[in-house]
C-alpha cells in the first residue's frame, strides 16, 4: 500500500510489511537506508547543478545541500531506477513493492527513501541541529531517521 513521501518512519515500515519493533526488520530497513545514503551522497551531494530543474540550475542563490523541490523529477527518477537496478538483491524485494505505472510516483519506496534522505540533509535538518545545540554542550543530535 503505498505512502506519501512525508509519511513517518513507521507507517512507511507498515506499508512494505516491516515491524519496527523487529530487531531484525530494524536491521532491513537500515541496511535500505545505508544503500540509498550511499547513492544520495555520490550522486547528489557531489553532483553538478544539471541535477536541478532548470529554473533553479542557473541560480546562483540556491546551493548545496538542495532542497528536493530543486531536484529535477527526471534525475529522481532516473536514480531511482538507478538505485533499483544496483541494489542488493534482497532489498529489490521492497523495492518491487513501490514499483507504480504513475510516472510521478514511479516508485513510492525508493522516492520515500531517497526524499528522507535529502530531507536529513537539506537546510531544515542543519538549522534543527543549530537550535537545538544553541543550550548544549555542542554535539550534534542525531539526525538520522533510522533512530
Amino acid at each position: 500500500m503505498p505512502v506519501k513521501q512525508s509519511a513517518s518512519k513507521e507507517e512507511f515500515l507498515v506499508a512494505i510489511g516491516l515491524n519496527h519493533q523487529d530487531s531484525d526488520d530494524r536491521r532491513k530497513f537500515g541496511d535500505m537506508w545505508a544503500e540509498v545514503t550511499t547513492y544520495w551522497v555520490s550522486h547528489f551531494e557531489t553532483a553538478s547543478r544539471t541535477i536541478l530543474k532548470p529554473e533553479y540550475a542557473s541560480n546562483l542563490g540556491v546551493q548545496r545541500p538542495y532542497k528536493w523541490a530543486h531536484l529535477n523529477p527526471a534525475i529522481i527518477n532516473n536514480s531511482i531506477a538507478e538505485i533499483w537496478r544496483n541494489g542488493q538483491h534482497w532489498p529489490r524485494r521492497f523495492y518491487d513493492l513501490g514499483r507504480s505505472d504513475d510516472a510521478k510516483v514511479y516508485n513510492w519506496v525508493l522516492k520515500w527513501l531517497l526524499w528522507h534522505v535529502c530531507r536529513y540533509r537539506d537546510w531544515r535538518n542543519r538549522k534543527a541541529r543549530i537550535s537545538s545545540n544553541s543550550g548544549s554542550s555542542g554535539k550534534a543530535g542525531s539526525t538520522s531517521i533510522q533512530g
